[in-house]
């Protein structure tokens, strides 16, 4: 049904606000309200057609605008993977704790030079941002790369049952969304449902996570990569130079390599990046060192700006406790002193929220000479109980002050998405 409105060139909209004309609107429920509100709205706005699954809001609307369908999302799910199936020879799927948008960044730039490629938009990981992000930007690309967020238990076994992957990765297993799934077990059992509609391909996994290794089916070809020697791709080290570059050392099915990166990239960054190296070997193709140096890093993900004597790394975009951890691994091998941490609060982590705060905040009193936390609604008040070193604000602007403040050093930034720093640091940074 979609696939023939796209087809004739429409793009497709689900917020009538946003709608104009050639755009057709999708009425889905929310949680908070339902799109079957806006449909006038959205004619009023200019859209072409309008998709629904509920009769009852269109009484008195032009029918020749109104297209009905069972389930609008079953609808987006089925006609956006109808279009990558049958027209994508390789269609690869990402997911993981952290590092999915890097890996698939890293994945869609080393691939475009041999294939045209697609990957849906940058944070488009969900049941509804990954057929829309198809609807409108697929062009019948021969590769499709997948990112897959996970929330709750079944989120990847869903999306799975349309997209028919040929490879998946696994980038990690951390403690995020435990707040859903309650341990790391079960997050990584929900995570290697990625490949549960997957009969025969590849799955590359991050090998130093032993339940992953487990948990891998034997239908499936399995490569690992990460710091272990007995993954199929290591990473055996790395250092930062001073004209802001990334040099690493790896070893990929028994070679080894140097290569430099054309920024300060983290740790977990050079692994996610290792595991697309580690992709490309295996099929057989060039690893071109020009390439690898362009690779950009998405923004708000460990981004490196240097003004006169200091450094700030916008690392903002979202926050658990391993990618904390891997960033103050690489914080702590940058020679600039001394070193800020402003850090705002870690989501989804329900009961053990205050035991990974605390982990976190034990950590980076060991590499930071002063630690900034925001909190503005009081809920990390027991970090500063007793502490030295750390100051509460309750407003961004302030981050704004701090960076203007130190006039020497390294300024590192982190927090969860909902906290509003991101955004904050995307006008005023």
């Amino acid at each position: 049904m979609l696939e023939e409105l796209k087809k004739k060139g429409y793009k497709f909209q689900i917020d009538s606000r946003k709608i104009k004309s050639g755009e057709v609107f999708l009425c889905l429920k929310g949680e908070n309200t339902d799109g079957h509100f806006f449909i006038e709205d959205a004619l009023k706005n200019g859209a072409d057609f309008v998709v629904i699954d509920n009769p009852s809001f269109v009484n008195n609307l032009p029918n020749n605008k109104i297209i009905k369908v069972d389930n609008v999302l079953e609808e987006m799910l089925i006609s956006s993977s109808k279009i990558v199936n049958n027209n994508s020879k390789i269609k690869i799927g990402i997911t993981g704790s952290t590092g999915k948008t890097t890996t698939k960044e890293c994945l869609y730039h080393l691939l475009s030079p041999f294939f045209t490629t697609f990957r849906n938009e940058l944070n488009m990981n969900t049941e509804i941002g990954i057929p829309l992000s198809i609807l409108n930007q697929y062009s019948n690309e021969d590769v499709s790369i997948i990112e897959i967020g996970l929330k709750q238990k079944g989120d990847l076994d869903f999306v799975t049952r349309f997209y028919k992957l040929d490879v998946a990765f696994i980038t990690n297993v951390g403690p995020s969304h435990l707040e859903f799934l309650e341990t790391i077990e079960n997050v990584a059992q929900e995570k290697m449902k990625i490949t549960n509609n997957m009969n025969k391909g590849l799955l590359i996994l991050n090998g130093d996570y032993p339940i992953l290794k487990e948990l891998a089916p034997k239908r499936l070809k399995t490569l690992s990569f990460g710091l272990k020697k007995s993954n199929d791709a290591v990473l055996e080290g790395y250092e930062y130079n001073l004209n802001y570059t990334t040099t690493f050392y790896a070893k990929i099915l028994g070679n080894h390599l140097m290569l430099t990166l054309n920024k300060y990239w983290s740790e977990g960054q050079i692994l996610d990046l290792l595991s697309t190296l580690l992709f490309l070997t295996y099929i057989e193709l060039p690893l071109d060192p020009f390439i690898i140096c362009n690779i950009d890093i998405p923004e708000g993900r460990f981004q490196t700006i240097t003004r006169e004597n200091t450094l700030v790394i916008n690392d903002s975009y979202n926050a658990s406790y391993d990618s904390f951890n891997s960033a103050f691994k690489s914080i702590s091998q940058i020679d600039f002193y001394p070193k800020i941490l402003v850090m705002g609060e870690m989501k989804e982590l329900g009961e053990y929220s205050k035991y990974y705060h605390e982990k976190v905040l034990s950590e980076a009193k060991e590499i930071f000479d002063e630690i900034y936390i925001y909190d503005p609604d009081n809920k990390l008040n027991y970090l500063l109980q007793n502490q030295d070193k750390i100051i509460k604000f309750e407003s961004l602007d302030d981050i704004t002050k701090i960076i203007s403040e130190i006039k020497e050093g390294l300024i590192y930034i982190k927090a969860s998405n909902s906290t509003g720093i991101y955004e904050y640091l995307k006008n005023n940074l």
